[in-house]
């Protein structure tokens, strides 16, 4: 398993967006992460290269991308030497100390704020030794976290800026205002910008199994990720959206599990499970994928919308490792649109200790 990790510059703003361009998700799913490394592997190589090594491509794990708190070694060195890492926040019961327990169950209103948890904070959790220690009021830390960050009163802290901003609609094909023809219309658009501060900043990263893939398509790969730094990600890169001062990639290794008796997974990705595997999961969200085609080599089909299917969410939990499965998207007509319109449905697991008996899935 390896890590990327995306520095934003210091004005950096993004969209990341689920249909609604007045508001923007925190999260990148793992469909459009997967459908950006393979336009970019498109522009570096062509097309012809990427039909060579297309179902090798297919068989990459990406999980989505999260937000995570980058710690360098000073200000001028751009070694990162500490991290906090988040992810979705489980759709299982938090082993939380017995005083935070009785707390929460005082105040759950406050627990159901909380959307996010850092790696530090799931470690805690599979021991049964979580403390409500919360970045703003949807971030969970560890207390270690807490320290080694020499944050104060973390509670009081934002990581993101959320901007409104007001743009004039465009043609998707003719590039031009619709005002040009009779047709204006303002909207509005929801950037995040992530903070920063001295030797601390909030950036985001993602996992990625390149499942035993190695030698000349591997490096290649890695171009078309590294190439996310300069082509954006997100909505609105044409205005000077969604780009990156670097782009690290690392290996991953990370001990969460402690009970292997307790262990379940939490799915990280978007998720398009087998029939058989369905049954795997007792606590699910549903997302509906579907949206405009976007193609690097065919600008006819951004006018074309894909066929819309349901996914699970990240955070979803399984009692077993499931593989899921891939997609291709494209309309009920295949002829209209030439190539594969790919949904890569095959999820990044992680172990996580389950407090709790399978009792059937949750919606």
């Amino acid at each position: 398993m390896h890590i990327v990790k995306l520095i934003p510059y210091k004005n950096s703003k993004y969209h990341f967006g689920e249909g609604d361009l007045s508001e923007s998700s925190l999260v990148f799913h793992s469909n459009s992460l997967f459908s950006t490394i393979v336009n970019n592997f498109i522009k570096l190589y062509g097309v012809e290269e990427f039909n060579k090594y297309k179902e090798k491509i297919k068989k990459l794990k990406i999980s989505s991308l999260f937000p995570a708190i980058y710690k360098f070694k000073n200000k001028e060195n751009p070694e990162i030497e500490d991290e906090i890492l988040f992810i979705p926040k489980p759709m299982v019961r938090l082993g939380f100390d017995e005083n935070t327990q009785k707390d929460i169950e005082e105040k759950p209103k406050d627990f159901k704020k909380i959307k996010f948890i850092s790696m530090g904070a799931l470690k805690k959790h599979g021991e049964g030794t979580l403390k409500k220690i919360t970045i703003g009021k949807e971030y969970l830390i560890s207390d270690d976290e807490k320290r080694r960050f020499n944050y104060d009163k973390p509670e009081n802290m934002d990581l993101f800026n959320n901007t409104i901003e007001q743009k004039v609609s465009i043609d998707r094909v003719k590039e031009i205002t619709l005002e040009h023809e009779g047709r204006g219309q303002l909207y509005s658009v929801e950037f995040i910008k992530p903070l920063g501060k001295k030797d601390k900043i909030v950036g985001f990263y993602f996992l990625i199994d390149f499942n035993n893939i190695d030698g000349e398509l591997l490096n290649k790969i890695k171009a078309s990720i590294r190439l996310i730094k300069d082509e954006g990600l997100g909505g609105k890169r044409s205005i000077g959206a969604g780009f990156f001062k670097d782009i690290i990639l690392d290996e991953f290794n990370m001990e969460l599990s402690v009970d292997d008796s307790k262990e379940t997974h939490i799915v990280l990705s978007i998720t398009i499970p087998k029939e058989e595997e369905f049954k795997n999961f007792y606590s699910y969200q549903l997302i509906k994928i579907g949206g405009h085609i976007y193609s690097s080599s065919n600008i006819e089909y951004i006018t074309k919308l894909k066929r819309s299917v349901y996914a699970l969410r990240e955070g979803s939990i399984c009692e077993k490792p499931v593989e899921g499965q891939i997609l291709d998207l494209r309309p009920g007509d295949k002829n209209i649109v030439e190539h594969e319109v790919i949904l890569n449905g095959c999820p990044i697991l992680i172990p996580i200790v389950s407090y709790e008996e399978v009792n059937g899935g949750n919606l």
